[in-house]
């Protein structure tokens, strides 16, 4: 067992008995930590909360005093994840960081595009020693759909996943893939047969995930492809009927060709719907 381990072990242990004693002063730190590295990414999603009315923000990365004191975690944390508004696989770090979490034995989880699959980023997660939870963003099951969404090159990125899928089956440690899918009312119409690109590329799950719908969300963008993009008119709530048809339609598919899912509930019928009826 290497000192790594004992560390964030030990952390650990430390955390669970200065909680079952109420210590207000306490000497552990978090087991399970999740950093965003930077707001940078290479793709513009269209429903991306950086395209908000109004927004300044410079593209930014930790650096200094902030990510040398983050990065010093490292050592004592057992679960690593690196999310956000940004693609970690494009972090000048990113092979340094990999190497920090590995020497720890952590549980690495990742949250990517899918556009970046060089040998080095497959030589490196093939070698990781701990286990990996990685999740690929794809939001679409066409050419067309995904340029709208993405605006980038759908077929690159599928051979990418699979490519990654490939390359983990032959890690001696465990690994838990998953593609996620943001409904839209410019992809619901695919929810169906991302069920199906999803068994043939291999992942362990396919996860579905609703527009988020606050009223600071209000933008429109010229999509790459399909024309505008006006945020709230995307939004499930604008076509519940059709958004529940396809939970169901979803389910059945999912369960026909043993694809693991998580669907969110169909959207239930309001007081006057239901006095309709």
């Amino acid at each position: 067992m290497t000192a790594a381990i004992d560390s964030n072990r030990l952390n650990r242990y430390r955390g669970q008995w200065e909680f079952a004693r109420g210590t207000s002063s306490v000497g552990s730190t978090p087991t399970d930590l999740q950093i965003g590295r930077s707001n940078t990414c290479n793709f513009k999603c269209v429903y991306c909360v950086d395209h908000r009315i109004g927004n300044t923000k410079p593209r930014t990365r930790l650096s200094d005093a902030a990510w040398t004191d983050l990065s010093a975690l490292i050592p004592q944390t057992e679960i690593l994840a690196f999310h956000g508004i940004s693609e970690f696989f494009i972090d000048p770090e990113f092979f340094d960081i990999l190497k920090s979490c590995a020497d720890a034995k952590a549980t690495l989880r990742l949250n990517t595009n899918g556009s970046v699959c060089t040998t080095r980023h497959l030589d490196a997660l093939r070698r990781y020693p701990g286990r990996i939870v990685i999740d690929f963003s794809l939001d679409a099951a066409t050419p067309d759909t995904f340029a709208r969404i993405r605006g980038w090159d759908f077929w690159r990125v599928v051979r990418n996943i699979r490519t990654f899928v490939q390359c983990f089956a032959e890690r001696p440690a465990s690994t838990w893939a998953a593609i996620s899918f943001v409904i839209t009312k410019s992809n619901v119409h695919e929810m169906v047969p991302m069920v199906s690109l999803a068994k043939s590329l291999g992942v362990d799950v396919l996860t579905y995930y609703t527009l988020h719908d606050e009223q600071y969300l209000d933008w429109t963008v010229e999509a790459k492809h399909g024309g505008r993009f006006v945020y709230v008119e995307e939004t499930v709530r604008n076509f519940p009927e059709i958004f529940n048809r396809e939970i169901e339609r979803t389910r059945k598919i999912a369960d026909l060709i043993g694809m693991k899912i998580e669907i969110p509930a169909p959207i239930a019928p309001t007081a006057a719907e239901e006095d309709e009826t």
